[in-house]
């Protein structure tokens, strides 16, 4: 008797190594550890520490896993081309396009990410596909995001129809609590004979789901010959999936500060652009108890160039470095010395 409880014993054992194999969570401190995710994206993952991707070159990850930041930042991170995965997205309309995507992450399904921080992410992409652009994920389904902070610069210039920029997720559906961003968005249009359909937002460009306790600071320049969508908060509120269309989304205790620029150089013009979204195609979403700290947009009539933060073609920089403390990052503030733009980059950690 004593034998059969002890294989019985055994044999539950070997049962449930599967499982918690399964739920092994792989501790993540260096580069080479960050870009081995790939390798198994639906993994569990916790930092161990800051991640500084200055010069390594990344590709877009699809993920659908956990991500635990655990407090820490991945720093100095950029992304200048797409991810090899590709997904539906759709326009306001309903009409369907084979898409692509950059970010940290190129596509999220079923992710659960959280306690991150993304420090000077700079995302820069020059493309003719249909794309969307953000600094944590291009694209999101059935995602969760909570207490992650993303700043730095998202730029998209794009020749195609469907197309995207958002401080944290491009397109799809997102569970988003308690998140921050404090970016610089671009975009421009560079196809004056396609009316482009463009999503604008400091948390999400185009999609749905709830965004709760999130706060956004951007400076956004869009430049498009087609439809503006662009909203503090969100782009377009729009709910894609058929089985969702009943859901009752949510918008509520955020905080916007931004200050837009924008043209649209269509005869058949619609411009959206609002504090906190930009077009509401949902009727069942409640936008309540968020607070505008500050909202300015404004529409420019001249074509002839588009709208960047550098005012001068050929801008000069002058560098001035603040070194890291034992508790402060440190980094280089790049200053143009014709316009005074200035922007931030090759961050330190505290204590290095």
């Amino acid at each position: 008797m004593k034998k059969l409880c002890a294989g019985l014993l055994v044999l539950m054992q070997l049962a449930l190594l599967p499982l918690a194999m399964a739920q092994e969570v792989v501790s993540i401190s260096t580069p080479q550890q960050l870009l081995d995710i790939r390798q198994h994206p639906g993994g569990h993952y916790r930092l161990a520490g800051h991640i500084d991707m200055e010069g390594v070159p990344w590709l877009p990850i699809p993920f659908s896993g956990t991500l635990d930041g655990a407090g820490y930042s991945i720093y100095n991170l950029r992304v200048s081309q797409l991810g090899e995965d590709t997904a539906v997205t759709v326009d306001g309309n309903d009409k369907e396009y084979d898409t692509r995507f950059a970010g940290l992450f190129s596509v999220l399904r079923g992710a659960d990410i959280r306690n991150l921080d993304l420090k000077n992410v700079q995302v820069d992409i020059d493309t003719q596909d249909n794309c969307f652009a953000a600094g944590l994920a291009g694209f999101a389904e059935d995602t969760r995001l909570s207490n992650i902070t993303v700043s730095g610069r998202i730029h998209l210039k794009q020749s195609n129809v469907m197309t995207g920029v958002g401080g944290l997720v491009g397109f799809g559906m997102a569970e988003v609590k308690d998140c921050t961003t404090q970016a610089e968005l671009v975009f421009v249009d560079t196809n004056p004979d396609i009316r482009c359909e463009q999503f604008m937002g400091g948390i999400l460009a185009c999609g749905y789901g709830d965004v709760v306790n999130s706060s956004v600071r951007i400076r956004a320049y869009a430049s498009v010959h087609g439809y503006v969508h662009i909203g503090g908060l969100v782009g377009m509120y729009h709910v894609h999936r058929e089985q969702d269309q009943q859901r009752r989304g949510l918008i509520e205790g955020c905080r916007v500060h931004a200050a837009i620029d924008f043209f649209e150089k269509n005869t058949d013009r619609r411009a959206y652009c609002y504090a906190f979204t930009g077009e509401k195609l949902n009727k069942l979403v409640k936008i309540k108890n968020n607070k505008v700290l500050r909202f300015r947009d404004k529409e420019h009539k001249r074509y002839d160039k588009p709208l960047l933060p550098e005012k001068d073609e050929n801008p000069v920089y002058t560098a001035v470095l603040t070194p890291p403390t034992a508790t402060e990052w440190g980094f280089t503030t790049y200053t143009c010395d014709q316009c005074n733009y200035s922007y931030t980059n090759h961050y330190k950690a505290p204590g290095l």
